[in-house]
């Protein structure tokens, strides 16, 4: 015989009120459905369990000996309602993890791909950026923890950088631009050329420019592209010669739509660090999910990576 826990709840509630009609006001049931309810758990015992009297209503000795365990389930029943309720609003931690713009193509899947195996402990929120401005916000704790290109020289204390591996700079030019064969350039040969650059924050235009002024290499133009998309776009539409990340322009590659120029001065990559708070002023959660995360982006596999 299979039982209706449901019997059980209502029966033990009118024996603890004694009453019919306070019971169905407690359950939000009317009174003959709290009376038809209590008629057939009796028919499932086979047995009368409570009496009517002016006093209200009484127990038999069945029905005492039911109580215990009809309360029993009752208990439960609520514990296991209440434990749903609170674990259908509590909120899954959220880590919020800055991305540089350079970094997209190298590491977005990978991100991506920790969150979908992670989705029942954790939500993640990618914010993409310049280097500089994911240190601020990291910083400001708007972030997490960044994954970034460079500029970890003059971190803000007491955030500390870990470095991960390298990403070296490149130029890249049009299938169809006059270096497209020649595989590598001296950043001397941009005297007078027009180059192709990403935002003033950006790391690598920082580090283009600092070499060009201390060497006095002078391009006919910096054209200022917006972001590397934009400097990718229009290095394949023969507007100049783009300065990007190597594994940023990997796919453009790939397809022809694009040449790699190797950079032949010496000093041209950059280290890709992992920037956030030390661990211990992290919170427990919040430092373990960053961790897997941080260990799954150092896997040697990543390191091995070539682009």
């Amino acid at each position: 015989m299979r039982l209706n826990p449901r019997y059980l709840v209502v029966f033990c509630v009118v024996a603890e009120l004694r009453s019919l009609s306070r019971a169905a006001e407690v359950l939000h049931l009317s009174q003959p459905a709290v009376s038809k309810t209590l008629k057939a758990l009796e028919d499932a015992v086979r047995q009368p369990l409570y009496e009517r009297t002016p006093q209200g209503i009484t127990l038999t000795e069945a029905g005492k000996a039911l109580l215990p365990y009809a309360c029993a389930v009752s208990r439960s029943l609520a514990q296991a309602t209440r434990f749903i309720e609170e674990k259908r609003h509590q909120r899954i931690p959220r880590l919020e993890v800055g991305l540089a713009w350079s970094l997209i193509p190298r590491y977005q899947a990978s991100l991506i791909s920790w969150a979908q195996t992670q989705q029942a402990r954790c939500e993640l929120r990618l914010v993409n950026g310049t280097t500089l401005e994911l240190i601020e916000q990291v910083y400001q704790r708007d972030l997490d923890a960044a994954l970034v290109l460079g500029g970890t020289d003059t971190l803000p204390e007491p955030l500390v950088a870990q470095r991960l591996t390298s990403e070296e700079v490149v130029l890249a030019v049009a299938p169809s631009h006059p270096w497209a064969g020649l595989g590598g350039v001296a950043l001397g040969q941009l005297e007078g050329m027009t180059v192709l650059v990403p935002q003033r924050n950006s790391r690598l235009r920082l580090r283009l420019e600092q070499f060009l002024e201390l060497h006095g290499i002078v391009p006919a133009r910096l054209l200022e592209c917006g972001s590397l998309y934009g400097v990718k776009a229009a290095a394949a539409a023969g507007l100049g010669v783009g300065l990007s990340s190597r594994s940023f322009v990997g796919p453009e590659l790939e397809a022809g739509l694009l040449r790699l120029l190797f950079i032949e001065d010496p000093g041209f990559s950059l280290g890709v660090h992992w920037v956030a708070y030390p661990e211990s002023s992290v919170d427990l959660a919040s430092r373990e999910l960053l961790g897997l995360l941080k260990r799954s982006l150092s896997s040697p596999q990543e390191l091995d990576r070539v682009y």
